[in-house]
């Protein structure tokens, strides 16, 4: 606990050692990239009782284990990857909760009955995702199904960037590494905002990286933000507007009304207490939840906890840093 808060990890990477055996089975990625480029974090990312020790000299109290990037190397891998899963929670029931993993490319029907398969006999909550497979979209008919078994079991999908080197950008300046990936995940949130969500109302999603910057680009969504059902002056249609001139027209209402059942973890950002400020002003406390990106980001226990304690600090209502530290995601995983 930090002061007396119950702290949930929402980006908290863990992969069965068992499941390393079907990586790089796919042409998604070269997985080979990531275990070169991180060879410290796959070191430990197999280690269960690395990753309690960790939390206990953080400060977390339980994490919600995923390991989204991975799962387009195919049906193999996530079967593999739930089983796993499903050991560590059966182990440690009070310090994790295991997500589902399944490729929205697999076979349909065989993903349904894994996702069936984890929610009622391996004890697995929510469905991990990545931001894009390749060129196919996260409102593509594709992964309808994969909603579908959400919403049946009433349980989020976690939407992680995906770690293609050829985003935008590639290499040069790493940017398939900072701002490529952080593209990729607040275009699959504009891409399920509005492309997803009308379809399927009680989809409960929660976006990795504060959805990829959208603090800041909240804003902007917002000036533009013009559904046809609403009336606008003719002079002012397809103009961006003041966030004042939304509010009267009833355009900010509408577009936080889409964002009910929609969370945003704070993993990304080398827990920079700036971002998370304005993450729960821009966003609210009831849509942000912490998040470490643990073992590739706040590695180190202590730099968490400190990133944890300045968070602690910040001038806003106690109410909202508990709902941000876990409260939110204790409701959300029914700690």
């Amino acid at each position: 606990m930090i002061e007396g808060n119950f702290v949930v990890d929402m980006q908290h990477h863990y992969i069965p050692a068992e499941s390393l055996q079907f990586v790089g089975k796919t042409s998604e990625y070269d997985y080979a990239t990531t275990l070169k480029r991180y060879p410290g974090a796959y070191g430990i990312i197999t280690n269960i009782d690395a990753n309690l020790a960790y939390m206990d000299a953080a400060g977390i109290d339980a994490a919600i284990l995923s390991t989204a990037a991975f799962v387009p190397n195919g049906f193999d891998f996530c079967h593999s990857c739930n089983n796993g899963y499903s050991s560590v929670i059966r182990r440690y029931p009070d310090r994790f909760k295991g997500m589902i993993h399944v490729n929205p490319q697999d076979d349909a029907r065989r993903n349904s009955d894994e996702i069936k398969r984890c929610v009622e006999e391996l004890g697995l909550f929510g469905i991990a995702l990545v931001s894009s497979y390749g060129t196919t979209t996260l409102d593509s008919p594709v992964l309808d199904p994969i909603y579908e078994s959400a919403v049946r079991y009433d349980m989020p999908v976690f939407v992680h960037p995906t770690i293609r080197t050829n985003l935008w950008g590639g290499d040069r300046y790493d940017m398939y590494t900072t701002v490529s990936r952080e593209y990729d995940v607040v275009k699959s949130f504009v891409e399920i905002l509005f492309g997803v969500l009308p379809r399927f109302p009680d989809l409960k999603v929660i976006m990795a990286h504060l959805g990829g910057g959208l603090p800041s680009l909240k804003g902007r969504l917002l000036a533009w933000h013009q559904p046809e059902n609403i009336p606008i002056p003719p002079e002012s249609r397809r103009h961006g507007l003041s966030i004042d001139e939304t509010k009267e027209l009833g355009l900010f209402q509408d577009f936080e009304s889409r964002l009910k059942n929609v969370l945003f973890d704070s993993a990304g950002y080398g827990g920079w207490t700036p971002v998370i400020r304005a993450a729960l002003e821009t966003l609210g406390a009831d849509h942000t939840c912490f998040g470490s990106d643990y073992p590739y980001e706040l590695e180190k226990p202590a730099y968490a906890r400190q990133a944890l304690m300045k968070i602690n600090q910040l001038d806003v209502p106690a109410a909202d840093r508990q709902k941000y530290f876990g409260g939110n995601l204790k409701k959300e995983f029914h700690f």
